[in-house]
């Protein structure tokens, strides 16, 4: 007997930019096989959607889930917000390529994971030899929402030139970059998205002789970049790529390699376009490299956008927005005992000053009067910026911020958004021509911040003014944009298409969406990541036709069973 469900009288969008229209959905058998006003069917699962959009399941481009995919598949934090199909593999970094002790001292400090924690997740589970193994691996594990991967750039460079050239040769030599050339080659034949790089200095190894030493790929000569890029756009994938934001030279060499003329343009998608607090002029500047990129250079370039304000949560000095100072990057990597030392000790003190007064490029704002302090032992501190509590204790506001951490170390924490904070740039970044939302990282940094629900978050401001952009165009930008310009299969309920849906309550977009929270877990070893709720705001969501979500609840065999598939490149 064929499996059928109908969602009625939802306000139902295609994802294809087209407006709604009230209507039911029939699905059979996990497809879509009717749109349009539905007879009961006997034995068919009826699903309640009067006053509820109905829309495709939303594509989360950049999340960081490679470990986490092998001990909790069924990803809850990102399918509850209404998430169908993630991308892994960015920012350089992915599990196909490179042995466990490879991937542990790539991850852990990357996605702020105590290391044992880490290493219980991924722990015998490195069965592959090659990227089409691992692919073959992903396609058999119980995901909830559909998968995809980019290849990991620094990866690739440790496994042809060794962990300690990968990290001390900026300009590999030709045989190593043929040998990178095959792994990219593989990859984009076993069908995944393209390939990841960083050249963006925070990314740093966790252990051993290299520890606070940024990954592989950032140490590669721009060369490299140009001659793995050729690989890729031979199959007419994808590039995905952080620009250095110390270095503003970084994005003419994604310029260079985007560009289409005398050949085809290479698909590049950046990280990532934001309103940062310590230079407001920086969205204007990303979006109007790209607008000429395309038109002038005939490239193909589009920047990543975050859906809401970049709110940054640390524990004394851990967090990544200090990993650009020198100083900071060595107390990242110390113990507890040694950091209390280091700021207790005047010529440290006076480093971390000059780093902190420093001036030139920065991505943080540094202003110490917008850090807010959510724990201390001093419960009088709590709720107050440091820059006040310095002013009551009669001390300079820097020489507060590095008592606090000799003092309590990472029982001092505290919270500052540190981009995004404006909301008509914010919008305007995420509507524009020339920028894909999604800049999620999920499953990255996970007690520093918490984006899951940014689909939620860009129609919550939609919602708030339609007249920025239509409703129907901004779901189309979060569902069949992202899917059509990485090549995903996904991203459209149209009949005889895959029935990857959610059910949407709009009267609660408003008011229903949390802020962060800590959520304790015990597959996180006891220890807790930031995440975010949205109560009652999705009702359903669908993969492959089948509930993984209702009404508040997961599936019981979420995680256990297959809902997802693996998706592989339809780019040729």
């Amino acid at each position: 007997m064929a499996n059928i469900k109908i969602i009625r009288n939802g306000l139902f969008f295609d994802g294809t930019g087209t407006p709604g229209k009230k209507t039911d959905v029939v699905i059979k058998d996990g497809k879509v096989d009717q749109i349009g006003p539905a007879s009961a069917i006997e034995g068919a699962q009826e699903i309640d959607a009067e006053g509820c959009w109905v829309t495709p399941g939303f594509l989360d481009i950049h999340t960081h889930y490679d470990a986490e995919v092998e001990v909790m598949p069924g990803l809850e934090e990102s399918v509850r917000h209404g998430v169908t199909t993630v991308v892994f593999g960015n920012c350089s970094l992915s599990s196909a390529v490179g042995t466990q002790d490879d991937i542990l001292n790539l991850f852990s400090r990357v996605e702020n994971m105590p290391m044992d924690v880490l290493q219980e997740w991924i722990d015998n589970k490195i069965t592959w030899k090659t990227t089409s193994e691992y692919y073959e691996h992903l396609d058999t594990l119980p995901v909830g929402p559909n998968v995809s991967s980019f290849i990991g750039h620094s990866n690739i460079r440790i496994a042809v030139m060794g962990l300690n050239r990968s990290l001390t040769v900026a300009k590999a030599n030709q045989e190593e970059i043929k040998g990178m050339q095959r792994i990219v080659d593989e990859a984009m034949e076993a069908g995944y998205l393209g390939l990841s790089i960083d050249m963006l200095p925070f990314h740093r190894m966790a252990k051993g002789e290299f520890k606070g030493v940024s990954v592989p790929s950032q140490q590669a000569h721009p060369r490299e970049y140009k001659q793995l890029a050729k690989v890729v756009r031979q199959y007419n994938r994808v590039l995905q790529a952080t620009p250095n934001a110390m270095d503003r030279t970084s994005v003419i060499h994604l310029l260079g390699m985007t560009s289409g003329w005398f050949r085809k343009p290479l698909k590049t998608t950046v990280v990532a376009a934001l309103d940062t607090k310590s230079d407001q002029k920086v969205h204007w500047l990303a979006t109007t490299i790209a607008a000429f990129t395309n038109s002038v250079l005939r490239g193909n370039m589009k920047w990543q956008a975050l859906a809401e304000p970049f709110l940054n949560f640390a524990d004394g000095p851990i967090t990544p927005v200090l990993e650009e100072f020198p100083s900071a990057v060595q107390a990242i990597g110390a113990t507890v005992e040694e950091r209390k030392a280091m700021f207790a000790d005047p010529k440290f003190r006076a480093w971390f000053r000059k780093d902190w007064e420093a001036k030139g490029e920065a991505v943080f704002h540094r202003n110490l009067d917008d850090m807010w302090i959510l724990k201390s032992p001093e419960a009088s501190q709590i709720g107050k910026s440091i820059d006040q509590i310095a002013k009551e204790a009669g001390k300079e506001p820097i020489e507060m911020f590095m008592d606090l951490i000799a003092s309590y170390d990472q029982d001092f924490r505290w919270k500052s958004e540190v981009a995004n904070h404006r909301p008509k740039q914010r919008l305007r970044l995420l509507t524009s021509k020339q920028t894909i939302p999604g800049f999620n990282d999920s499953g990255a940094h996970n007690v520093n911040m918490a984006f899951q629900d940014g689909a939620l978050q860009m129609l919550k401001q939609v919602q708030a003014n339609p007249e920025v952009i239509p409703l129907e165009k901004a779901i189309y930008r979060l569902t069949k944009l992202p899917a059509e310009w990485l090549g995903l299969k996904a991203g459209t309920l149209k009949v005889g298409d895959r029935a990857d849906a959610v059910v949407i309550d709009p009267s609660k977009l408003q008011t229903n969406l949390s802020a962060p929270i800590e959520d304790y877990d015990e597959r996180l070893g006891g220890g807790y990541r930031m995440v975010k709720r949205s109560d009652g705001v999705v009702k359903n969501v669908l993969v492959g036709g089948e509930e993984v979500f209702t009404e508040g609840k997961f599936a019981e065999d979420l995680g256990n069973r297959k809902y997802g598939k693996l998706l592989r490149s339809t780019h040729k």
